[in-house]
């Protein structure tokens, strides 16, 4: 029995590989400590000590996998955000993310051939009854920082998705004990960013940063989490929703 049916309120859909292609392109923040997706929590102030960037897509990674995520699609404040800042950080050793791909990362569910869609349904039904019992809540997104790969907002309060990000990985594993769950570390992160040249002089970026860390933060509300199916290509990551489970606790 597929998600959509025996979960209602779940929008659940496979995209075969043919159309897959057809999501969107949007640089993605790997939950790897130290690349270039490595926590911005803080980053402010590191950006403007490190003396030369790293090239975000020369590390490894998975091809294919499902990933947890949270989307900002319908999140004007934060699009005009993000719009401002990467205006005044077109460096040819950037790589934009689109603002409609914007996104944060709550972790990796596993590589794509390691699960069937039989089991991510499993695991999008077990995940539906954990956020079911979770009420929407409000984040804020900035300031803006950086790693040597990387340039992104911090995001709060970074408790209240530590949370939310472990009753995931509890329900995907209850679901599939086969599943590695990611690594404990956590520091939530929009990313806006991501470098695609080693060994750039960082002090351009730096100072560019700096001007931008007194703009105003954006508010977001978190009303579901969404399992996506990423592709890593060249310079670039596609990925597309496949479920998104409301967070509905008292809800009317």
């Amino acid at each position: 029995m597929s998600v959509r049916a025996s979960a209602a309120h779940l929008s659940v859909a496979f995209p075969s590989v043919s159309n897959w292609a057809t999501g969107w392109r949007v640089p993605d923040p790997a939950d790897v400590p130290g690349a270039g997706g490595a926590a911005v929590v803080g980053a402010a102030d590191r950006f403007r000590q490190l003396d030369r960037l790293h090239n975000h897509w020369a590390r490894p990674g998975e091809r294919h996998s499902w990933q947890w995520y949270l989307t900002f699609e319908d999140c004007p404040e934060l699009h005009a955000l993000a719009g401002r800042c990467q205006a005044a950080v077109t460096f040819p050793y950037y790589d934009l993310v689109p603002l409609d791909g914007l996104h944060l990362t709550l972790g990796r569910i596993a590589p794509l051939d390691e699960i069937t869609s039989g089991q991510v349904n499993a695991i999008a039904t077990a995940a539906s009854r954990a956020c079911a019992a979770l009420e929407p809540f409000v984040i804020t997104i900035g300031v803006l920082g950086g790693t040597a790969g990387a340039l992104g907002f911090a995001v709060d309060p970074a408790e209240q998705l530590r949370q939310l990000r472990d009753m995931l990985r509890e329900a995907t594993c209850t679901a599939v004990p086969s599943v590695s769950p990611t690594s404990p570390q956590f520091e939530p992160h929009v990313s806006i960013a991501y470098c695609n040249t080693d060994g750039i002089p960082a002090a351009q970026a730096a100072a560019a940063v700096e001007k931008l860390r007194a703009l105003p933060s954006a508010t977001a509300m978190v009303r579901a989490a969404v399992i996506v199916r990423l592709e890593r290509q060249e310079r670039a990551y596609v990925w597309r929703p496949v479920a998104k489970l409301p967070l509905q606790a008292n809800a009317r």
